[in-house]
């Protein structure tokens, strides 16, 4: 197996099993490597010893990759009380950070990542027994796994992305371990996959979920200040990273470092916030970044780069990701933070309030008021809404899975907004195979949570996370890790549990965390109402960047496969067709296509000793 560069965290996780010597043997030598008690192979990989921690009393490892806020003795304390690996559900609420959680106790080994997907986990079978591993490609790479076309097809899907697509492997035969979840294997080579999370019921008055929330997200915070590294982070203007600035200045006080994005448009106002909030930092130094000086969309489209286990989400902004973490690089940071994951967790999705009227009707009908002029919903779609959240998310799945359709991309068509959809330059083989999958799948899935709230929550928590991981290896490149603590598990266990009509309200901004956040960050900031919109970039890094994007139509990956008509997507690039949602389905798109041409040139990650397999559609 060929080692992971700087940018690519790997790790393999091991059982307590005479079939691990040999599977390490296969894997080769790696930079890291950690046995069970019993001596046999545990943790093979690649990562950074100052994220990585050990504790050992005993017949018990325990061991955290990542930030955590339990060093080497509190772990060694944790395994002398850990008798059994199910010990460790409780363990876990009392640390806080974004990490993995890794046990081997008698025999037996455990291992889980986080409730949002940003540390995530993947089993599959190897050499008899079942193997773990926290990125797909590196455990394809041990079972000889070709790329799984049909669910490379998922990663195409525009709108109402069914939840458990999000963090899906690419690879057959690898299967991925529910974000909720741990996986146990035994001494003889089994697995059991096991619930240890379930989203707490939503019934905490405000200034109640406001307390829990004060003290998980300072206790994320401190977490990264604990750390010893040198932090700085995001000020956009938005709370969310204003909110975390003031948290780690009182966290680590002294002079902080932040990064600031300048305007996109003249009715952006995050840098006129963001200057009102650094006033009150004392000692603060400013980066302050011009998106005119910075790369535009899809500049460096046609670059390859190391695969990854996944497409990028957001492959267009990749270049301008590597930017501010290079300037960042120049000021000393080893981590940043960044306010990612807030939209997602604070507020829950404006959906919600079809389950507010089931026990609170006149507040419903009043948010419903104020929703339908916010999010430009006609009655037609109020009553569509409601019904389809009578429902539970299977049969919810089930029925759309069985109308998939190609796009029009079309925001007027009532048609294809309820539906699921793909770009229009799908094919209608691929539009078929995804109806068929996704048919399949609704048998299997489930219903996070107990009501659709509570699963909206959990999807777009997960979406987001599926855009920070996809970045991390961009700021790792230049020495960084990128870290967002509104994704810890503690945060988002906080913000479910607060009341729904007074999370989210169309009559005021993110409620939840304006109480959390009084006396710690300046009453000026948290008056803030107003959100910056940057499509107007997009738009631009398509026209500016249109001989690129013809570049990929003409030789396409995803042509090659059968899964799009080359033609018709070249175009819409072309022809500057853009419609509202043209930007998402093209990044989609383009993102699926640069991972393919990627995969032909791993450039330092692990891959099959044959060449990567993709199949095309029949």
């Amino acid at each position: 197996m060929n080692q992971f560069d700087r940018a690519g965290e790997w790790l393999i996780v091991l059982p307590d099993h005479a079939e691990s010597t040999t599977i390490a043997h296969r894997i080769g030598p790696a930079p890291r490597r950690v046995d069970h008690p019993s001596g046999r192979p545990w943790l093979i990989g690649n990562w950074d010893p100052a994220d990585f921690r050990l504790g050992e009393a005993g017949p018990t490892k325990i061991a955290t990759l990542g930030f955590c806020s339990a060093g080497s003795a509190r772990l060694t304390e944790i395994a002398a009380r850990t008798a059994d690996v199910s010990a460790l559900d409780d363990a876990r609420h009392r640390l806080s950070g974004c990490f993995h959680l890794l046990a081997s106790v008698h025999g037996t080994t455990r291992a889980q990542g986080t409730l949002s997907g940003l540390r995530k986990l993947v089993h599959a079978r190897v050499g008899g027994v079942t193997v773990a591993a926290t990125r797909a490609d590196a455990l394809a790479a041990l079972t000889g796994a070709g790329v799984d076309e049909r669910r490379l097809l998922l990663r195409l899907l525009l709108s109402e992305v069914a939840l458990h697509t999000v963090n899906s492997p690419l690879w057959k035969g690898i299967q991925a371990v529910d974000e909720d979840s741990c996986v146990v294997l035994d001494p003889a080579g089994g697995v059991r996959v096991s619930r240890r999370w379930s989203p707490p019921l939503d019934v905490l008055p405000l200034r109640e979920a406001a307390d829990r929330l004060r003290v998980a997200l300072s206790d994320a915070v401190q977490a990264r200040a604990d750390s010893g590294l040198t932090l700085t982070s995001d000020l956009s203007g938005g709370l969310d990273s204003t909110t975390l600035c003031f948290l780690l200045a009182q966290a680590r006080p002294g002079p902080l470092t932040t990064l600031t994005t300048l305007a996109t448009d003249v009715g952006d106002d995050d840098p006129h916030w963001a200057d009102l909030a650094a006033g009150h930092l004392p000692g603060v130094r400013r980066v302050m970044a011009a998106f005119a000086d910075l790369p535009t969309p899809y500049e460096d489209i046609l670059q390859p780069g190391p695969a990854g286990e996944e497409p990028f989400p957001g492959v267009e902004d990749r270049t301008m990701y590597r930017a501010l973490a290079a300037l960042m690089s120049a000021e000393g940071s080893q981590a940043h933070l960044s306010g990612d994951g807030g939209d997602e967790v604070l507020p829950g999705g404006s959906t919600g309030v079809f389950d507010i009227l089931r026990t609170r009707p006149l507040t419903a009908l009043s948010y419903l008021r104020g929703y339908r002029a916010l999010e430009h919903w006609t009655w037609q779609d109020v009553v569509r809404m409601g019904l389809e959240q009578r429902r539970p998310y299977p049969a919810w799945l089930a029925d759309r899975a069985r109308r998939v359709v190609a796009s029009p991309l079309d925001d007027q068509d009532e048609r294809a907004s309820a539906l699921l959809q793909l770009p229009p330059w799908a094919t209608p083989d691929a539009v078929a195979s995804v109806r068929d999958l996704l048919v399949e799948e609704s048998a299997r899935a489930r219903q996070h949570g107990h009501n659709w709230t509570a699963h909206h929550t959990i999807w777009g928590i997960r979406l987001c996370a599926s855009l920070v991981r996809g970045t991390v290896p961009l700021y790792a490149a230049e020495g960084i890790r990128l870290t967002s603590p509104y994704l810890d598990d503690a945060v988002i266990d906080a913000c479910m549990a607060a009341r729904a009509h007074e999370r989210r309200t169309p009559w005021a901004y993110k409620p939840l965390l304006r109480e959390a956040m009084r006396g710690i960050v300046p009453d000026l900031s948290l008056s803030r109402s107003t959100k910056a919109e940057g499509s107007n970039l997009e738009h631009a890094g398509i026209r500016r960047n249109v001989q690129h994007l013809d570049e990929l139509c003409a030789d396409s990956r995803l042509a090659a496969l059968g899964l799009v008509d080359g033609e018709r997507l070249r175009s819409v690039c072309t022809g500057f067709q853009l419609r509202l949602f043209t930007p998402y389905a093209l990044s989609t798109t383009f993102s699926c296509e640069r991972w393919l041409r990627d995969l032909e040139n791993p450039g330092g990650t692990p891959v099959p000793s044959g060449p990567t397999t993709v199949e095309a559609l029949p």
